[in-house]
């Protein structure tokens, strides 16, 4: 008889541990970092102007085209992801997002999920702090439908809630910034619906503007324009809030990040 209580009590002692490790497991912080695209044909028009169109290599204007400079980016980031593993990796819908973590996905066998809130949008620095109207409701699910390219199934994923592109048709700047701002809420309730307190890691691959607004909506936090694969990186902290970790960096400091690497 003595000997089946002393069983259950370490029985018992076992279950509070292991609830406890659970628990502890659970408060981890999790980890979000937020990578802009490679440079685009469309990213250096401003650099041709003065010249004439005759004289344009066929990428400049296109921003289905990463320029030679965008190309050697995106193999340069390929390369220092390479020690990075992610728990979640999600992408825009437009091409130049896509294509830019490709590679990487390619070469590591891995998936990502297409989000249409992570495409890209109007600034929203001048009017941050400002009152703006709500958001169109049609923001969110009245785009075009989107597909994956066959070529791609094997690499990109639709959310099941997330079959159509963000409708950001809006003309008039507030307006434009009040759906921007909607789109960054809704990726930081997913993220927090899906991933707080799971010491996961997570990579969003999306755009300069949307990137900004959403940095100020997850972190409030104010930052600068990245450059092309240029980062932020944030961590959640014990409230629940997120902090700036990193940012406005180039990929090649993505080495430079060793305690989030996961072997």
């Amino acid at each position: 008889m003595r000997n089946s209580v002393l069983s259950n009590l370490a029985l018992r002692a076992l279950l509070i541990l292991l609830a406890a490790a659970c628990l502890a497991r659970a408060a981890e912080p999790l980890k979000i970092y937020y990578i802009r695209h490679g440079e685009g044909g469309h990213n250096v028009v401003g650099e041709w102007k003065d010249n004439p169109k005759s004289e344009w290599p066929p990428y400049v204007g296109n921003e289905n085209a990463f320029t030679p400079k965008g190309e050697q980016q995106v193999a340069e980031l390929t390369q220092n992801l390479g020690g990075m593993k992610f728990d979640l990796i999600a992408v825009s819908p437009k091409w130049r997002a896509r294509n830019t973590i490709l590679p990487f996905l390619r070469r590591h066998a891995l998936r990502a999920e297409i989000w249409p809130e992570l495409t890209e949008t109007k600034s929203t620095t001048a009017f941050a702090g400002q009152s703006l109207p709500p958001a169109r409701p049609e923001v969110f699910r009245a785009g075009k439908p989107l597909n994956v390219d066959a070529g791609e199934a094997d690499v990109f994923v639709l959310r099941e809630d997330g079959g159509a592109e963000a409708d950001l048709s809006a003309k008039d700047e507030r307006q434009a910034a009040a759906d921007a701002a909607a789109l960054a809420e809704r990726v930081a309730e997913m993220i927090r619906a899906r991933f707080a307190g799971s010491g996961k890691t997570i990579l969003l691959v999306g755009h300069g503007n949307s990137g900004v607004t959403l940095a100020r909506v997850l972190a409030g936090a104010a930052i600068r324009h990245p450059e092309n694969t240029g980062f932020w990186a944030a961590e959640e902290q014990p409230d629940g809030s997120f902090k700036l970790t990193s940012g406005d960096e180039t990929s090649k400091k993505w080495r430079a990040q060793p305690a989030t690497q996961k072997r």
